[in-house]
């Protein structure tokens, strides 16, 4: 019975101290659009998971394609099988770190960072640096970024029938609201 009761006072205790300093948001919103004249294209994500680590601003995103949704359900369907191949490519990952971060930013109102790391999408991984917000919103610590990739740098074909159907730039907007880990 004491052996017992040992456990599980360790696997408790394991369990606060691998949850320190750290945030996650289960629940991020990932979108992103483009415009031109012929149509306008919209993918949003109210799925995509990220943790925050409050010791050293390092952040990680991932979402899975098929969590984008669309206005219309043949343009998620050809986002999902023609230009992500979701079965192949199943997730977008990214991983990086705030620059110039301090644990002051996770306390104070929301301003501006710049968050550099790298984006894997399309099994493709690229260095970016990228804009964005950090701090508290309301009570609650939130992060925001907006910024535009292309679909060739990720190894994303469009073919030619469509390609004036689409913006040459994708416009990426992330947005989270953190909770402490174990929360």
């Amino acid at each position: 019975m004491l052996k017992k009761v040992f456990i599980l006072i360790l696997l408790v205790t394991s369990v606060n101290v691998f949850g320190q300093g750290k945030f996650i948001a289960k629940n991020a919103f990932i979108s992103f659009y483009s415009s031109t004249p012929m149509e306008d294209i919209l993918g949003e994500c109210n799925e995509a998971v990220t943790i925050l680590d409050s010791e050293n601003g390092e952040i990680i995103f991932q979402s899975i394609m098929t969590t984008f949704h669309f206005k219309r359900a043949l343009m998620e369907e050809h986002f999902n099988e023609n230009y992500m191949e979701s079965a192949k490519f199943p997730k977008a990952k990214f991983k990086g770190k705030i620059e110039g971060f301090s644990k002051d930013m996770l306390k104070a109102p929301a301003a501006n960072i710049k968050i550099t790391g790298q984006l894997n999408v399309h099994g493709v991984e690229k260095t970016i640096t990228v804009p964005g917000t950090l701090g508290l919103e309301d009570g609650k610590l939130a992060a925001t970024s907006k910024f535009k990739v292309t679909p060739e740098e990720y190894g994303i074909a469009i073919p030619s029938l469509v390609r004036d159907k689409i913006g040459k730039e994708m416009e990426v907007t992330v947005k989270a609201t953190y909770l402490p880990f174990g929360q």
